[in-house]
């Protein structure tokens, strides 16, 4: 998780007096134009005031207790850092930022049912957003609704459909969705998504030939759209599972160079290796990957249990 900055609010009222400004002196109302205020009136203006106010408070609240459960998650501290959180979310409910980092530490300690919710929250608050799309998908995926899961990530590229990033998680969506289908039984199902996995470099160029030539041009703020190591590692664990091994570990080798993704890439390779019967590759690229991720060789053998076309 990224380092969110640290801000601070200050509410700051400045008040200026009329009756020193020249011209802007009080003048004597007279009896006949001047009414006392109304009692419902001055009551009604209170009663706003005290909800600007207490809107205000919670919001500095909310805030000091984002930051305090970021300095706890910092530190490794996740039983505090979750509960400054729930708290930063109880007194704002309408900042979605809070409810994306309240899903990842749900998921990140086992909590599915409750990450599914928060992210469904952080949705509902930012419709427009591919991030919490993608978060959502990831969530699904954790409680076992694969075909929603593939709903969302789907709904985040068409939410930002020049960004590479939500290609990237639609195919390893997909992919994760046809493992899921497999372990379940569901072949069906599985390959449905498995193979939808494969047409994400499709959709890729087809958006880029779908650019005219003054697009093209201005297209400076980021490298244009291909087919990258994050795309091509949703690739390789599809392939896999369909029972392509060439497939898989063409496009597995592509997605280790990208350093963030050669512990995972890794371990799949492995898998094929495996399948091939080259033992000895197996368990040099797998020591690899516990190299970089201890976690990744214990998921050795349950990836290798899951059954594949």
């Amino acid at each position: 998780m990224g380092k969110k900055a640290r801000h601070k609010k200050t509410i700051s009222i400045v008040a200026k007096d009329i009756a020193q400004v020249p011209g802007n002196k009080v003048q004597p109302a007279k009896k006949s134009g001047v009414h006392p205020p109304k009692p419902v009136a001055l009551a009604a203006a209170s009663a706003a005031g005290a909800i600007v106010f207490l809107f205000a408070f919670f919001l500095a609240s909310a805030n000091s207790y984002a930051t305090q459960a970021t300095g706890y998650l910092q530190q490794g501290n996740v039983r505090q850092g979750l509960a400054a959180m729930q708290q930063a979310a109880a007194r704002n409910p309408f900042n979605a930022d809070y409810h994306t980092v309240l899903m990842r530490i749900y998921l990140g300690t086992g909590q599915p049912r409750q990450a599914l919710e928060e992210a469904r929250r952080a949705a509902a608050l930012s419709r427009y957003s591919a991030g919490c799309q993608a978060d959502l998908a990831q969530a699904l995926l954790a409680a076992g609704r694969y075909r929603e899961a593939v709903e969302s990530a789907r709904r985040a590229v068409e939410l930002a459909p020049y960004q590479i990033a939500w290609y990237e998680t639609l195919a390893t969506t997909c992919a994760a969705a046809g493992r899921g289908e497999l372990q379940a039984g569901n072949k069906d199902a599985a390959r449905q998504h498995l193979e939808e996995a494969l047409q994400v470099p499709e959709m890729i160029r087809a958006r880029v030939a779908g650019l005219g030539e003054e697009e093209k041009k201005l297209w400076v703020d980021a490298p244009m759209l291909s087919v990258t190591p994050g795309v091509h590692l949703g690739l390789g664990q599809a392939c896999y599972l369909l029972g392509d091994l060439p497939g898989s570990e063409k496009s597995l080798q592509a997605a280790m160079q990208d350093d963030r993704l050669k512990g995972e890439a890794s371990l799949w390779l492995a898998l094929v290796k495996e399948k091939q019967g080259q033992k000895e590759e197996a368990q040099k690229l797998l020591k690899e990957a516990g190299q970089i991720n201890k976690s990744l060789e214990a998921a050795f053998q349950q990836l290798k249990a899951v059954p594949t076309f």
